[in-house]
């Protein structure tokens, strides 16, 4: 029997999927966490500074009927994780100043981060708005401090973010072998037999020509079978290469799961690494769409200017590097890599790039991940004032500085690498 969570997850990927696409009036998803709406807004401005519309199609691909749970986590003390996927014919379109300068039109499989909160109908909490200690179930009839409502859906379960695989295709992968070498076989058997075929229509006798139409035939399909057996050949090939050349990242990406819960645990025992890989898609994000960093929270390192004002869209490849992983001076310090697949806008023209980007990452060792996932939402700790610290640095009110790195992961550096 299915348990109460996988199911919950496909249906939020369902309802995910479908608010995805262009004809869809939500900017975003209803089940989008809070942080992966902040993200979007951003590349939506960073769209329309370039002058880039893109049109989003996920149907989901009944023929194959492909869906299920990819992977489940119920042992997190904080989190419960499920990622479902469906399969889906992915249709998007990459338009500069009204004109469609790329198309990507293939079958993908849809992945997403769904997330729960262990205990959440009735978990400590902190009102987002005022700073007053509370509890959830609370939260479904307002704030008793401030009178801020909330919706409980709101809060959690949570999609953190989703990507995208490629799937096989017959007709786009295989047909195409099986068609050049059955036409190629009995061209190469047409170009033998030239001469004898030309003679044929000099004299008018066109015996020698219809003796050739069977060996054609079977020449045609001779080349068919062998376009088959060549594309089987070069797909364990390229299987085989791509096996081998990603045995090192898989070696590192395993490295992560396994050295990062161990050293993180020892000063934060709820340390969630699928809420973490969330949190540094996420961070990843802001960063790159982020015109400047002056006033932005997440950012605490040296001045620096955004160098990404290329890139319109990004989705995380599955892998990251763990480099370095340290304490001191009472805050922690993680050197991480995202490999990511990025689309790019330069001089309107739109080409996709394979890109890595490394970041170090700071907090307090004292500071555990907040619950839920509006953590940007803070008081001021000089005025008390509500103010969003994923988006500015500074209390609108008195100006005073917020230190996001004591509550939370800030980025000292970021660069493709």
């Amino acid at each position: 029997m299915p348990y109460p969570y996988d199911e919950q997850a496909k249906l939020m990927l369902d309802r995910f999927i479908s608010q995805l696409n262009t004809p869809s009036k939500k900017a975003d998803p209803d089940e989008a966490s809070a942080d992966l709406k902040y993200t979007r807004a951003l590349q939506r401005e960073r769209l329309r500074q370039k002058g880039v519309t893109v049109s989003v199609d996920y149907s989901k691909d009944y023929n194959k009927m492909v869906n299920g749970i990819a992977w489940k986590m119920d042992a997190d003390t904080r989190y419960v994780t499920r990622i479902p996927f469906h399969a889906v014919n992915a249709k998007i379109g990459y338009s500069v100043d009204g004109k469609l300068k790329k198309k990507i039109d293939e079958k993908q499989n849809l992945y997403a981060y769904s997330i729960w909160l262990n205990g959440q109908t009735d978990a400590n909490y902190v009102c987002p708005n005022c700073g007053a200690a509370t509890r959830v179930s609370k939260l479904t009839d307002g704030c008793e401090y401030c009178g801020t409502r909330f919706l409980l859906h709101e809060l959690f379960p949570k999609i953190t973010n989703f990507y995208t695989l490629k799937n096989f295709t017959y007709i786009r992968n295989v047909v195409p072998f099986i068609a050049a070498c059955a036409i190629l076989a009995p061209l190469i058997s047409f170009l033998i037999n030239y001469g004898a075929i030309m003679n044929d229509f000099q004299t008018g006798d066109f015996s020698s020509t219809f003796g050739l139409i069977f060996p054609l035939i079977f020449s045609a399909g001779a080349g068919a079978v062998l376009g088959y057996i060549l594309f089987g050949a070069s797909t364990v090939g390229l299987v085989f290469w791509k096996a081998i050349t990603g045995i090192p990242s898989l070696i590192r990406y395993n490295k992560v799961k396994r050295v990062l819960p161990g050293f993180m645990r020892s000063f934060e025992p709820n340390f969630s690494l699928d809420h973490f890989i969330g949190k540094l898609m996420n961070l990843t994000s802001t960063m790159v769409y982020s015109e400047h960093y002056d006033d932005l929270t997440v950012y605490g390192g040296e001045p620096m200017q955004n160098t990404f004002t290329d890139i319109i869209d990004l989705r995380w490849r599955g892998l990251l590097d763990l480099n370095q992983y340290y304490v001191k001076d009472g805050f922690v310090y993680l050197d991480v890599t995202m490999y990511m697949d990025d689309i790019l806008c330069r001089d309107k023209k739109i080409f996709s790039k394979k890109e890595k980007f490394r970041m170090l990452l700071c907090k307090s060792v004292r500071a555990e991940s907040d619950y839920g996932f509006t953590i940007h939402a803070v008081s001021c700790p000089s005025c008390g004032a509500s103010f969003d610290a994923s988006r500015l640095r500074h209390c609108p009110n008195c100006s005073n500085e917020y230190h996001l790195d004591h509550r939370d992961w800030v980025v000292l550096k970021f660069e493709r690498v």
